[in-house]
């Protein structure tokens, strides 16, 4: 048997308000995330700019925790 894991698409980078909406955590939550590197966050083009959440590097590490999960038939 070969178990596939399919991770969805969507956006490349997504606001803390966005990021907070579609996975259901408060602001702040997603703030302390952040700050304790469980979000990574692309770089700032400027001062004062919106940092954005890295949704490629959050889905990638959500497929490495799929693929060591132990609920998976391998």
């Amino acid at each position: 048997m070969n178990s596939q894991i399919a991770i969805p698409g969507g956006p490349e980078l997504m606001t803390y308000s966005q990021f907070a909406e579609a996975y259901g955590f408060s602001i702040p939550t997603v703030k302390r995330m952040v700050a304790a590197g469980d979000l990574l966050i692309m770089p700032r083009l400027k001062e004062g700019g919106a940092a954005r959440i890295n949704m490629v590097a959050f889905r990638a590490r959500l497929l490495a925790q799929a693929i060591n999960c132990r609920y998976i038939a391998g």
